[in-house]
């Protein structure tokens, strides 16, 4: 008999400051698969096709690719199932959560994005890691765990963790990326590359 569970991994783009010089929009990404290992072998097979000169880091990172290694990336991932829910946030409604705090708004966030995510088998979550308290983890994981759509209660762990030693944290980046490029600078091409997914813009009118 084979186990089967699902493996998710969050990530965003875009920030919750308020500076001249901020982003006009917010934006959370998940990927949901069952074979993590397929997500490590679309990066790890890309990036052998380029020299270390082409790249400026160990990492996969939506803002720091050559243009032509994150169409090859989101090319391949066409080839494999997977569920993509993203949320993306006008900054203009920030008025509309009710905190100042960041920290709060982004754990708001965040469970709007839960919400979005059916939960039909033990699940490993894995997000990128914004947070270094115990208790603001705790805090995160306990509205985020509550939000989600979990009938039959199936069990979950949540994971904050390190992108540089998750290959799905890092194409969570390229997907939250590539929907930041599509609302902040009007660049529709790598957002239509991504199918199965559900895009929100959430606290809007």
């Amino acid at each position: 008999m084979v186990f089967i569970i699902s493996y998710i991994y969050i990530n965003e783009s875009g920030d919750l400051g308020t500076k001249q010089g901020s982003s006009k929009y917010f934006v959370m990404a998940a990927i949901k698969v069952e074979d993590s290992k397929k997500l490590e072998k679309i990066i790890k097979k890309t990036r052998r096709s380029f020299t270390k000169k082409m790249l400026t880091s160990n990492e996969i990172k939506g803002g720091n690719l050559p243009y032509d290694l994150k169409i090859k990336i989101l090319k391949k991932l066409k080839n494999i199932d997977y569920e993509v829910y993203i949320i993306v946030f006008d900054k203009e409604n920030r008025y509309k959560i009710g905190y100042g705090d960041n920290k709060k708004a982004y754990d708001i966030l965040a469970s709007r994005l839960a919400e979005l995510i059916n939960i039909d088998k033990p699940t490993f979550i894995f997000i990128d890691k914004s947070k270094n308290k115990q208790e603001e983890i705790d805090s995160f994981n306990e509205l985020f765990l509550n939000n989600l759509n979990n009938i039959k209660k199936q069990p979950i762990k949540i994971e904050h963790a390190d992108s540089m030693h998750y290959k799905g944290l890092q194409m969570a980046d390229l997907i939250s990326w590539s929907t930041f490029q599509n609302f902040e600078n009007d660049n529709h091409e790598f957002l239509d590359m991504i199918k199965n997914k559900v895009v929100k813009l959430v606290y809007e009118n």
